[in-house]
């Protein structure tokens, strides 16, 4: 709300209005405040004092055309954000770089069992019918990429979907607490929290990386 009180301009919040519980007047465009205590409004002091009245027109104009620039500014794209030393590695995140299946190497992930470990089969989790038509797409998509293929393995986890932050996005997921029963667990300690703080010692420069698909560029083993 913007309103004349004297000689000076202001622009009243919310918060304000709440406080003194203002009484508004939509017909005629008038506000009723409830009598508390007399309120002076001082004029402002400083380096505007001995200005000119034409200067402070200007200033004013000056001021609301840098807020309608601001709001009319257009989005720079990524080649202008990303600095000109890293753009030789913007392909590294790209969709189609990352849409790969990805050949087999001596660090693939292995899935160790332990030896009384009986593979079992599940029941299919119930999925509503939007539910039903993004688990289609999901396979459909992901078997052209050759990340899953058609299998007769006597194992199988349930799969479901979660909601992710965007609004009516769907995160797939499946239910391996099965499977990780009867996986060996890899026996190594887990790091300090202090340990690793202490290694942060001096550091400047932190980053973090969202990867694209980053658990699909995990192979698993032939085999497993």
């Amino acid at each position: 709300m913007i309103s004349d009180i004297g000689d000076e301009e202001m622009i009243l919040g919310l918060p304000w209005l709440r406080y003194h519980n203002s009484t508004i007047n939509w017909k005629t465009g008038e506000i009723q405040f409830p009598l508390r205590r007399r309120i002076q409004i001082k004029r402002f002091r400083g380096v505007l004092d001995n200005t000119k009245p034409e200067v402070l027109i200007r200033a004013k104009i000056m001021a609301s055309q840098e807020m309608a620039h601001q709001q009319q500014a257009v989005k720079k794209g990524i080649d202008k954000l990303i600095p000109s030393y890293l753009l030789g590695y913007r392909d590294r995140f790209k969709k189609g770089k990352a849409e790969r299946f990805l050949p087999a190497r001596t660090y693939d992930h292995a899935i160790d069992l332990k030896p009384d470990f009986i593979p079992r089969n599940c029941k299919l989790y119930p999925l509503s019918p939007v539910e039903q038509v993004e688990q289609d797409n999901f396979l459909e998509e992901n078997l052209q990429k050759g990340y899953i293929r058609k299998s007769k393995s006597p194992m199988a986890s349930p799969f479901f979907f979660v909601a992710k932050k965007e609004k009516g996005a769907l995160r797939p997921t499946q239910d391996y607490r099965k499977l990780n029963k009867g996986t060996v667990k890899n026996a190594y300690p887990l790091p300090l929290i202090s340990e690793l703080l202490d290694k942060l010692k001096g550091a400047t420069v932190f980053m973090k990386l969202d990867l694209r698909n980053s658990y699909n560029n995990i192979r698993i083993k032939d085999g497993d």
